[in-house]
Parts: C-alpha cells; structure tokens; sequence
C-alpha cells in the first residue's frame, strides 16, 4: 500500500473549503490512477468520486425509507378499510 496526501474538496468546486487527508490505496490502484488522471487533478478526481458514492449510499436509503413507509401506510389503509364505509350506507 501507498499513502499520499490529498488536498480533498468538500465539492468538486473551487469555491468550497477545503481539508487535508491521508489516503492509502493499494499500488496497483495508484499506478492506474496515475495512468488516467494527472497528478495535480486527483484531489478533484478523488473527491467527485466520493461525492458520486455517497449519493448512491443516500439514494439506496431514502428507497429503502420510502418502501418501509409505504408498507406501513398499506397497514393502515387495511386496518381503516372497514372503518371508512361505516356509517355512509
């Protein structure tokens, strides 16, 4: 494994504050970065791929928040269903 600094952005724009990490990868992951990406662009690579994965992360969640909510919300329609047509006969 090698280690290297990253000045990560908090967002792939230059107009947000910034934080240093440090990073270990795996050499054969390095040197592939290294082949696809100049070396001072790989905060930026770095961080819009991160971005990208914590968007996923996020949006597999709120799928899962809503598919709970709507099964509870199909457990209260069941258990109203023979409330709501009282009375209206």
């Amino acid at each position: 494994m090698l280690s290297f600094i990253l000045s990560l952005k908090t967002h792939w724009e230059n107009t947000m504050e910034t934080a240093r990490i440090n990073v270990s990868l795996p050499k054969e992951m390095l040197a592939e970065l290294s082949k696809e990406v100049e070396s001072r662009k790989r905060s930026r690579f770095v961080a819009e791929a991160i971005r990208r994965l914590l968007e996923e992360k996020r949006k597999k969640r709120l799928v899962a928040e809503y598919k709970e909510a709507a099964q509870d919300i199909r457990r209260i329609n069941q258990e109203l269903e023979g409330v709501i047509s009282d009375g209206l006969d």
